[in-house]
């Protein structure tokens, strides 16, 4: 079992990794990316990957009056991560002009905001020239179809959190409520209670989830749940059952774990592979309920140091994160999913590690008594937004 030192130089190899990565300000994956630098300063003292993240967001200010069609992912909780770190107000101010941004976007009858409208149905990854894959890639890049607007299970993670966030660091309610407005729909329709797992996307014609529980993206869903819940704590979100949404799906992946220690990239269908950002997910995840009280950590300990042990397996002496599916557009069939490449230098693989990492040895550390345990566990009730 590594020591605290080397998961440290792990967490220092793996970021020196990421800060090289062609960002593009931005895309999905950036937010996990920056959070898990931000969580590689924490870890490593290392203050270089502040400055790096500081200066990433400057550059977005000086052209953010030309928002690109994906600005909907910019990384609001890193944005107001970094204005805490470094007291700097404009990106505080940037952070209240991205919630007038999101807020405007338009709902779907349930009250979901929409921020594909247009959503590519089986658009092929963004594959490096040398992967074994290229060319197959590239040929299947004319078979896309259109889906129309769709609600993305992602988004759980770039919305709510965000928005909790800066009810935290404001104490504007008008910020709570609009964490409430974006998570609660958004489970609403992305979580499965028959089946305890959250499915990739919600296509508004069809008015039906696309039936695919996609394994990072059950990670995107916990994560902002966790999120959400840390920046606005239970007491204060009368009327949701994130906690026990959280509850159900860390019991749900803690049946499906695989022996090895990772879970499926499709996680409920034994035939697709074994893909490690999943494990990234559910280490953090699984780390910060534990320390806020709401999973229990005589069951859920074993789960994370099993993951863990996986994940180490599987990160390189340079610090690449090995098994990391692609970019994974949205699609009906699993047998997309299952036929996903690997083996990218992606922030959303690099990310989690980063954050897990970091959650890990703040868990060790709460385990030890060295901090006071937050949060407290809440009654059963049902999904709904009537109680704001």
């Amino acid at each position: 079992m590594p020591n605290i030192t080397e998961l440290k130089n792990i967490a220092r190899a793996a970021a020196d990794l990421l800060v090289a990565y062609s960002w593009k300000l931005w895309f999905w994956g950036d937010s996990i990316g920056l959070e898990g630098l931000l969580d590689a300063a924490e870890l490593t003292g290392d203050q270089k990957y502040l400055g790096f993240v500081h200066g990433l967001f400057k550059g977005w200010l000086a052209r953010e009056g030309y928002r690109s069609e994906f600005d909907y992912t910019a990384p609001g909780v890193a944005l107001l991560r970094m204005y805490e770190l470094s007291g700097d107000s404009t990106l505080l101010d940037a952070a209240t002009r991205h919630a007038e941004y999101l807020a405007a976007f338009r709902k779907t009858h349930g009250g979901a905001y929409v921020r594909y409208e247009n959503a590519a149905i089986e658009f092929p990854p963004e594959l490096p020239p040398d992967h074994p894959d290229f060319h197959l890639v590239a040929r299947a890049a004319g078979q896309v179809q259109s889906g129309g607007p769709c609600v993305f299970v992602d988004s759980v993670h770039f919305d709510g959190p965000f928005f909790a966030k800066l009810y935290q660091v404001t104490r504007e309610d008008k910020y709570r409520r609009l964490a409430l407005d974006n998570i609660v729909p958004q489970v609403d329709l992305l979580y499965d209670p028959d089946d305890r797992l959250f499915h990739h996307f919600w296509i508004e014609s069809a008015g039906t989830r696309n039936g695919v529980a996609w394994g990072r993206g059950n990670g995107w869903g916990l994560l902002g749940v966790v999120e959400t819940l840390e920046y606005v704590p239970p007491g204060e979100l009368a009327g949701t059952c994130l906690v026990e949404v959280l509850r159900a799906v860390a019991e749900r992946l803690s049946d499906l774990q695989d022996s090895g220690g990772g879970w499926h990239t499709v996680l409920n269908d034994a035939e697709s592979y074994i893909e490690t950002s999943i494990a990234a997910f559910v280490v953090d995840v699984f780390a910060r309920a534990i320390e806020r009280s709401w999973l229990k950590p005589e069951i859920y300990f074993p789960v994370i140091e099993s993951a863990k042990d996986f994940l180490l397996r599987h990160v390189r002496p340079d610090g690449l994160l090995e098994g990391v599916s692609y970019e994974t557009f949205p699609s009906t069939r699993v047998e997309h999913y299952r036929c996903m490449p690997r083996g990218g230098m992606v922030p959303w693989g690099q990310g989690p590690l980063l954050t897990a990492l970091n959650s890990y040895v703040r868990l060790l550390d709460f385990m030890r008594g060295n901090e006071p345990p937050v949060g407290k566990d809440r009654p059963a009730c049902a999904l709904t937004t009537e109680s704001r």
